[in-house]
């Protein structure tokens, strides 16, 4: 699938976004100068142990306070400390070796202690009123590689289905690796040559010698590693032959990803575009429309279904409805009607996957389909979400069907959710133009498959469609090809239409626009 990377660099951020075929699937922001994302190293300072908890609050400089569960404590916690301090962890720390403290060492307080020094990272940026959450399990992560400071294991990905080559990385790797370190071999390194594997190696502990000087020159709590920009992240995790764009409006970013692909895909330099046009890029690659139809309440599917997604801190509901169908639906056999249950059931598992990625939707989701009785269209549709979901870099597992039709699973969020409000910076009513966006989607998919089309709406909105030259109505002729014959109801809402074709049938009807 083609993939394009639009960046729109502004003067306080940088917002990048992923298509892929032309739809927007990833949406990021990059805030100059900020504080706390994931991949940061921390010293820190343990200021309070959470008993029941089992956890510390680890100051970090964060005003709320980072988290730091027992969980996210690697073994090598004790070669941390023992580095960081020049005094040994008090007795209390964990001895691996003595059988009598087997039921105290699951204990947090075991390890550590207030005022205790520790260096940690973080795995979970501040969301809502919580601060970061933080693992002592450091790694610095390359676009081959991952480094893992403290360890001696060799971990490959399980991606690299070659046994022949998985044995090739993993022998070359002992080769080359120094003592008290362990590597990750991530899927990127599949067929990549010795010579560039070694270089990045010694790159990535070059990078950890600068955050051990970095230990012993600041006093805690401050950041000794900070994770390269967003874009960096983008390209070494995601970048691929897929790739055919990288645009962007900033001539120095421009010069500074073309730096970087020459090191890591010397053949697709080319690729990138430095973007002068007078238009905002957002708005030139229709990225500005697309924000404005897929992050609202309701985001339409292209057969004229919708999906409905109402979010709360932990739990997100995902509502499938058929739409239009169901005035279809009405003349169709019985057979005719599971068929088009399944098939809107399946485009709305490929826009929910879409949508995940999307917003960066964490925690629990539920999603209810429409009720399909047979147990060979559940498992299908199970099949189908699952596949559309193995591009999702964040960790998730799926459930099957339950017996109320509801597909529930989780996905592991460590951002902040994307949504309208926090890409503009304002709280976000809906417009009248993002109405008219709504309409226009609708209408490019119903235009390829019907003729004599007639748009229902209300008087205000139908005069706001005729007016001016061109108006609306003619540029929507100049775009699809067709006339859209527009009939005034005075008793409709201001959001509320209906669209027949040739034979006077409903073929789309509105839905409460948020």
């Amino acid at each position: 699938m083609n993939q394009e990377l639009i960046i729109n660099a502004e003067e306080q951020e940088i917002k990048i976004a992923l298509l892929e075929e032309g739809k927007l699937l990833e949406l990021h922001r990059d805030i100059f100068n900020k504080k706390f994302s994931v991949g940061d190293i921390y010293l820190g300072i343990v200021k309070k142990i959470l008993y029941g908890l089992n956890a510390a609050i680890i100051d970090i400089g964060h005003s709320k306070g980072a988290f730091l569960h027992y969980d996210d404590i690697g073994f090598q916690i004790d070669q941390m400390l023992n580095m960081i301090s020049t005094n040994h962890i008090k007795k209390k720390s964990i001895n691996h070796n003595n059988v009598n403290i087997q039921e105290k060492k699951n204990s947090i307080d075991c390890i550590l202690h207030i005022g205790q020094k520790i260096l940690v990272q973080i795995s979970k940026e501040p969301i809502s009123n919580k601060g970061p959450k933080l693992t002592t399990k450091i790694c610095l992560p390359g676009r081959n590689l991952i480094l893992i400071p403290f360890s001696e294991k060799i971990f490959i990905s399980k991606k690299i289905k070659n046994i022949k080559e998985k044995n090739r990385l993993i022998s070359y790797i002992k080769k080359i690796i120094p003592h008290k370190f362990g590597i990750i071999i991530r899927t990127a390194a599949s067929n990549e040559i010795e010579e560039i594997l070694n270089e990045e190696l010694i790159f990535l502990i070059n990078k950890w010698k600068k955050t051990l000087n970095n230990l012993m020159k600041f006093l805690p709590p401050v950041r000794v590693l900070s994770e390269v920009s967003k874009i960096y992240c983008l390209l070494r995790d995601i970048f691929n032959d897929n790739f055919k764009s990288i645009c962007c409006n900033n001539s120095l970013i421009c010069q500074e990803i073309r730096s970087y692909l020459s090191l890591i895909a010397p053949k697709k330099t080319s690729i990138i575009k430095y973007y002068q046009g007078n238009v905002p890029i957002f708005k030139k690659y229709g990225i500005e429309k697309k924000i404005q139809i897929f992050l609202g309440k309701n985001v339409p599917l292209d057969n004229g279904a919708y999906l409905i997604i109402e979010h709360t801190e932990a739990l997100h509901v995902i509502d499938v409805n058929s739409g239009m169908n169901n005035h279809m639906m009405k003349n169709c056999t019985e057979s005719e009607r599971i068929d088009n249950i399944l098939k809107i059931n399946l485009s709305a598992a490929t826009e929910i996957a879409r949508q995940l990625r999307l917003r960066d939707m964490g925690g629990i989701i539920v999603v209810d389909f429409i009720d399909m009785s047979d147990s060979m269209q559940k498992k299908q549709l199970y099949e189908h979400l699952k596949e559309k979901m193995k591009n999702d870099r964040a960790k998730h597992q799926i459930l099957p069907p339950n017996k109320f039709g509801l597909v529930q699973f989780t996905r592991h969020r460590v951002r902040p959710e994307l949504k309208k409000m926090n890409i503009n910076n304002k709280k976000y009513k809906n417009s009248p133009e993002d109405y008219i966006h709504y309409l226009e989607f609708v209408l490019k998919t119903i235009t390829k498959n019907h003729k004599g089309i007639q748009l229902h709406i209300h008087s205000f909105v139908a005069a706001y469609l005729k007016k001016g030259l061109p108006s609306i109505q003619q540029k929507w002729l100049l775009k699809y090809k067709k006339w859209i014959k527009i009939i005034p109801r005075d008793s409709f809402e201001y959001t509320e239409y209906q669209i027949f074709n040739k034979k006077k049938e409903i073929i789309s009807s509105s839905f409460y626009f948020h």
